[in-house]
């Protein structure tokens, strides 16, 4: 298989959902109220239809821990299509983070922080390369995702997270 570019937008290297492997890095979006859902929502319109193997969970307020550990760890359980699975959380420290980061395992469970949609695509784009990279490919998609537009008459600029 040819080498990827890194130049590529996350159109060009999107393929048919029809056409994924089946072998691809599991999604958890585990986020307070409502934003699971929301991301969810978002990337399915972003990707053309609902992404394989990617799930959210809604943490509440009064959720027990204990209790949605075991909805969680169930999730990861089916998500896991044998590349392992990504879990997004909204915020570092928080019940969701405390949650997913119990379930950590190298090469099988990696957990990304402040969750954003660059970060999202970005990891989704790039699940068929395996877990690390698509949890480099995040993080990178989160720092090329940030930025302050000053002089809006500059030409040239796209912002493409996904590539």
């Amino acid at each position: 298989m040819p080498p990827v570019s890194h130049n590529l937008s996350y159109h060009s290297r999107m393929k048919p959902l029809e056409e994924k492997k089946s072998a691809e890095v599991g999604v958890l979006l585990l986020m307070h109220t409502p934003l699971a859902e929301a991301f969810l929502e978002v990337l399915t319109h972003v990707m053309g239809g609902r992404p394989p193997h990617c799930a959210a969970q809604s943490a509440q307020l009064t959720d027990n821990t204990e209790t949605l550990f075991a909805q969680v760890k169930a999730q990861v359980k089916a998500l896991d299509q044998g590349a392992g699975v990504l879990i997004f959380v909204d915020i570092c420290g928080a019940t969701p983070y405390r949650v997913a980061q119990r379930l950590v395992e190298p090469q099988r469970v990696a957990l990304v922080c402040g969750a954003s949609v660059p970060m999202l695509v970005r990891a989704l784009t790039y699940r068929s390369d395996g877990l690390e990279m698509a949890a480099q490919k995040a993080l990178s998609g989160g720092h090329q995702g940030v930025m302050c537009v000053e002089d809006n008459n500059k030409e040239g600029d796209v912002c493409d997270a996904a590539s």
